[in-house]
């Protein structure tokens, strides 16, 4: 089947512990890998995954768990990370002093650097949902 065809869904569950954020990655990565999608594309795959999946772990409080929504369809990733972990207002967070910034508001501005889309949606007392995409490429040199 050509790549451009390929389609891929999954969906993870995981408790709100940061030693599993990595299975996350690996589980994506190795799906990834499998179909043919380049080295550098995936490891920007992976670094967006574990920007978002950190901040879950270090700032939704309320949650003891989150949910991972993996699509590939054609050449595109669209990945979506949720949480019921109490949210937060984006107004808030922009409006805090540079020094806070640099330790609690880099994790989403890496993370939109390396994707070509990238939504936050936070329900303050509710939760949070990530969704970003990636455009893949494919590494025809490596398939059989």
């Amino acid at each position: 089947m050509p790549q451009h065809e390929m389609r891929l869904q999954f969906s993870l569950d995981l408790p709100r512990d940061a030693a599993l954020v990595g299975d996350a990655r690996r589980t994506l990565d190795g799906a990834l890998a499998g179909a043919g999608v380049t080295q550098d594309c995936r490891d920007d795959i992976r670094l967006a995954l574990t920007e978002a999946c950190g901040n879950v772990v270090s700032h939704a409080n309320l949650a003891t768990q989150y949910h991972i929504d993996v699509t590939v369809d054609g050449g595109e990733c669209v990945i979506e990370v949720t949480d019921d972990g109490g949210g937060f207002n984006p107004e808030r967070v922009a409006a805090r002093e540079p020094d806070r910034l640099v330790e609690s508001g880099r994790g989403l501005h890496v993370l939109a650097a390396v994707v070509e889309r990238l939504d936050v949606v936070s329900v303050e007392d509710t939760g949070t949902l990530v969704r970003f995409s990636k455009h893949l490429t494919w590494d025809n040199a490596g398939r059989e």
